[in-house]
């Protein structure tokens, strides 16, 4: 058994390496974002419903170069979701692994920001202390936020968390390792978000009965675009300090819910939120970066004033000359052109609700978006993935047990 498991490993391994290598040289061939291509190469594949050639693209986009587009952990986090669904669909074990990687990230996530964070602080200290009057970065930071988030179109979360992503790694522990202390913990974590569905409250009370059970999951709409907002910050006005930065559109539901032999579905995780989440993370950071860039060339007005003409005192020269060289340097790693990158991964939904029931003696379910769907024998436990979209109108299953 350990051989064959050994074997399947080398098999699996050899194939993802020959796929990734084809992938990466296509899109090189086209001109495109690999990474960006990737991502709408699996998707395109998952709901067509050819789940290997999905996890084929999802693997390519994970060791592909971005080139100048930088990777957003939400991305991240759903790339290994839906490799679960696929392997899902595949009745592949490897599900369990992608559900964990996808729920490491979003630890892994909260303390890289708090680290980065931290390291763009002592940055602006170096510019800031040598500007009489500049308030703290964290006062001119909170400003920003608080003004972009005063009439938000898009609410972010409380914490960055995936709920959907967590609740498939629920119910795979329950029903398939049957690890009820981890099953118990993320859904409980998902409840926190999604209080009112009644299915995420019952669902580890119908996992533990054991019942065979069928759950529909809805992926609905698109989700929202990126788009440039103009700024003065308050704390920078004495200065003529000016940003631009990126906010969220919300995106598009397609229906309200869809109803499944007399059930509906029910919120169970919005995208948009998750992008808006991972958004003010990245946007904090890059306004830090603006800011400081902007800071820089105040600093170096003012370091040149006070070496030539205050007093030809040497100290301040070479400050004015280091302050001069940080700036540099920032403006090497910001680059000339300011403007945002608004590019994403455009094929996710807007929202994501969930249904549960027990698996019916026909094996088959009554979706009026997409008509009747029969549930393969030999599948005691299965999650219905639906997509509608401007794109899909598809529906995948997928085999717990």
């Amino acid at each position: 058994m350990l051989q064959q498991n050994f074997f399947y490993v080398i098999v699996q391994t050899m194939r993802k390496a020959l796929a990734i290598f084809f992938a990466l040289l296509l899109c090189a061939c086209a001109g495109k974002n690999p990474y960006l291509n990737g991502l709408k190469c699996g998707t395109d594949n998952l709901w067509a419903n050819k789940p290997e050639q999905s996890i084929e693209c999802f693997d390519a986009a994970e060791v592909a170069d971005p080139g100048n587009y930088e990777v957003k952990d939400y991305e991240k986090i759903m790339l290994n979701t839906y490799q679960g669904v696929g392997f899902l669909a595949l009745g592949d074990a490897f599900a369990n692994q992608s559900f964990r990687r996808a729920y490491a990230l979003q630890v892994q996530t909260v303390q890289e920001n708090s680290a980065q964070i931290q390291r763009q602080q002592e940055e602006f200290k170096k510019s800031a202390r040598r500007i009489p009057g500049m308030p703290p970065l964290n006062s001119i930071v909170s400003d920003i936020n608080a003004e972009l988030e005063l009439n938000p179109q898009v609410a972010a979360m409380r914490d960055f968390v995936n709920p959907y992503t967590t609740w498939l790694g629920a119910v795979y522990d329950g029903v398939v390792s049957r690890d009820m202390p981890n099953a118990d913990n993320f859904m409980r974590r998902v409840m926190q978000f999604a209080p009112d569905n009644q299915f995420v409250r019952t669902d580890m009370e119908a996992i533990r009965a054991r019942r065979d059970l069928v759950w529909v999951v809805f992926e609905n709409g698109n989700v929202g675009r990126l788009y440039e907002r103009a700024l003065a910050p308050r704390g920078l006005q004495a200065w003529n300090i000016n940003l631009t930065v990126p906010d969220l559109a919300p995106g598009g539901k397609a229906l309200p819910f869809i109803e499944v032999d007399g059930v509906r579905t029910e919120f169970l995780a919005s995208m948009d939120s998750i992008v808006k989440t991972d958004l003010i993370k990245y946007r904090t950071q890059h306004i830090i970066s603006s800011v400081i860039f902007e800071v820089g060339k105040v600093a170096i007005a003012t370091g040149a004033m006070v070496g030539g003409v205050v007093a030809a005192n040497s100290n301040q020269k070479y400050g004015g000359l280091m302050m001069m060289g940080g700036w540099l340097l920032a403006n090497a790693a910001m680059g000339a052109n300011k403007s945002w990158d608004l590019r994403g991964w455009h094929s996710l939904p807007s929202e994501i609700q969930v249904a549960r029931l027990n698996m019916p003696a026909s094996r088959k379910l009554n979706i009026p978006p997409v008509g009747i769907v029969a549930i393969p024998d030999g599948i005691r436990n299965a999650i219905v993935f639906v997509r509608i979209s401007s794109d899909y109108k598809n529906v995948v299953i997928g085999k717990l047990n």
